[in-house]
């Protein structure tokens, strides 16, 4: 059994290992450059979109997520968070939060990324935490409907 010492450490390392690739990378010019790489990557890979991911039911989406790495994973998870926060206005942020259910979709993914690898980075706790706000939140809210009592 681990020490909690050595879990922070491992936490530690694998946000420095994160910073020196971050450094290291050639900088995209914006979300929408890398939502388009990303749309490549996951054809190539699992023949779906990012806009199929957010679309498509769990069941069907489990089966080819059998064939994604962690590293892929938390780049989709990444990037429909990124979009689902976004003010941006291009098509192709429009057509993926068309999905009302977008937020829940990230949770699952989140969840299934969990489940699936054990661990997830600071980056997925920080946005899992506020996904978690947000889906309270609109849980809150006060529906249209106006119940009857009598």
């Amino acid at each position: 059994m681990s020490q909690p010492k050595y879990i922070v450490l491992e936490l530690l390392i694998n946000k420095f290992s994160e910073f020196i690739e971050w450094l290291f990378e050639k900088k995209e010019k914006s979300e929408l450059n890398k939502i388009n790489k990303l749309n490549i990557i996951l054809k190539n890979q699992i023949d779906l979109s990012i806009f199929d991911i957010s679309e498509i039911t769990l069941e069907e989406l489990k089966i080819k997520l059998e064939k994604v790495d962690s590293k892929l994973l938390e780049d989709v998870i990444t990037r429909l968070f990124k979009v689902s926060i976004s003010e941006e206005n291009n098509q192709t942020f429009q057509k993926i939060k068309s999905n009302v259910k977008l937020n829940k979709r990230i949770m699952e993914l989140i969840l299934y990324s969990e489940n699936r690898f054990d661990k997830l980075s600071l980056e997925l706790l920080n946005i899992k935490n506020s996904l978690e706000q947000m889906l309270k939140t609109e849980k809150a809210l006060p529906t249209t409907a106006v119940s009857s009592n009598g």
